[in-house]
């Protein structure tokens, strides 16, 4: 039993030192490519590694150069669809790529606790969903920390994608004429780091154009709750557009508006985010926006090259819209 243990027995930088005839501290450095070594050391330490499949442990690591391989994605505490699920999933394979290890934080109701859980995990990179401020980037900087996607110059409220989104959905909305707006934010105990962006963005086509400023209303996903809103909403008598935080919003507004015997889309015109499967099964199919994450991607693989010194080369998804409209029987 006691050779069938050594057997299983992880090998240590020990052993291939020992096999190598070095120093453990000359294995280190030969294995994390520091150091000037005569090529035959180098060559014997790695292949004394590769005999007794040997990888260094990312906590050795982490105490050598006082930094994991750690990358840790900061969730927004929201409610979220598959849009965001796909993006981290992605991350996960590019970082893996360059040898990281991702780790998925959702960040809570107190920033400053969020901050801490984050730097215990000494990340070489913290990819950020839209959940820190400027001091927190900035305290992660400080402590050795990239935060990524980087900042760049053109990084503006008018750039931002949900802003954008905003006003693509109200000139949808608006393609059959007038109608009151409202933007349709989810009732829910979580934070919502999209939807005010895209509620910015509706306001200001408005000023531009000279319409009145749109209404926010928070939707629950219960009928009884959606209903509520939706009918006080619908008092003015007017024909109405709904703008909606995702689809899942948009259905329980179509649903209360079923209720109420209102007519799609002449009387009630409703429009979603996420473009997901549910939203194109229902009836009458839900008008709603695809989001491609690829624009976002080849930022954040672009910085976690960076990190190991290598150039990406994007897709030139960038330089195409990163959402779609999605045309359905509720516009």
């Amino acid at each position: 039993m006691n050779s069938e243990l050594q057997q299983k027995k992880r090998p240590t930088s020990f052993d291939v030192a020992k096999r190598a005839g070095v120093s453990r501290a000359t294995v280190s450095h030969v294995l994390n490519g520091q150091g000037r070594f005569p090529d035959e050391t180098r060559k014997r330490v790695l292949e004394a590694a590769a005999e007794l499949q040997y990888t260094p442990s990312p906590a050795g690591r982490a105490l050598v150069r006082g930094r994991s391989d750690i990358v840790v994605v900061v969730i927004p505490y929201t409610t979220f669809g598959s849009n965001l699920q796909d993006l981290v999933d992605e991350i996960t394979v590019r970082a893996d790529k360059h040898g990281l290890s991702v780790v998925v934080r959702f960040a809570g109701p107190d920033p400053d606790k969020t901050l801490a859980a984050v730097q215990n995990f000494r990340p070489v990179a913290v990819v950020d969903l839209g959940v820190l401020g400027a001091e927190q980037r900035s305290s992660l900087e400080a402590s050795g920390a990239v935060v990524i996607p980087r900042l760049r110059p053109e990084d503006s409220l008018e750039n931002n994608p949900n802003f954008v989104i905003g006003q693509m959905m109200l000139e949808e909305l608006l393609s059959r004429g007038p109608r009151r707006i409202v933007f349709a934010a989810l009732l829910d105990e979580r934070s919502d780091p999209f939807g005010p962006a895209r509620y910015e963005g509706m306001k200001q086509w408005t000023n531009v154009h000279g319409l009145p400023t749109p209404d926010r209303i928070q939707v629950p996903l219960d009928l009884a709750g959606a209903q509520s809103a939706l009918q006080r909403e619908l008092s003015e008598g007017q024909p109405l557009g709904v703008a909606c935080y995702n689809d899942a919003v948009a259905m329980a507004v179509l649903a209360a508006g079923r209720e109420l015997g209102v007519s799609v889309p002449e009387q009630l015109s409703v429009m979603g985010v996420d473009a997901t499967a549910e939203g194109q099964l229902v009836t009458p199919r839900l008008t709603t926006i695809r989001i491609d994450n690829r624009p976002v991607m080849d930022r954040i693989a672009a910085d976690l090259a960076s990190l190991s010194g290598q150039a990406n080369r994007t897709s030139g998804a960038a330089e195409t819209l990163p959402f779609k409209p999605i045309s359905g029987e509720t516009t």
